[in-house]
């Protein structure tokens, strides 16, 4: 099944800086944008966590992880989320 890596920008407190964290996922279908967000949603309820950014969901792409890592320090800072396809 493939497997996604998920980064969000979040904050715990307000003021506070931002900074990423990241999860990985497995699907069987391939996942969209709307999903992706319902599950950062989830696990920041979890998590007592606050997204960062203009909520925007954004394709990376697929690659290595350490590929998929670097793809995400590469999105503008208005960019909350981004996710993609980890080749294993």
């Amino acid at each position: 099944m493939p497997k996604y890596l998920i980064s969000y920008r979040k904050t715990e407190t307000s003021g506070q800086k931002p900074e990423w964290t990241s999860f990985t996922t497995v699907s069987e279908t391939s996942i969209e944008a709307h999903a992706v967000r319902e599950r950062v949603n989830k696990r920041m309820s979890a998590l007592g966590e606050q997204l960062w950014g203009n909520g925007e969901v954004v394709w990376v792409g697929e690659g290595r992880l350490d590929d998929v890592l670097y793809k995400r320090e590469e999105a503008t800072p208005e960019i909350s989320i981004v996710y993609g396809l980890v080749e294993e």
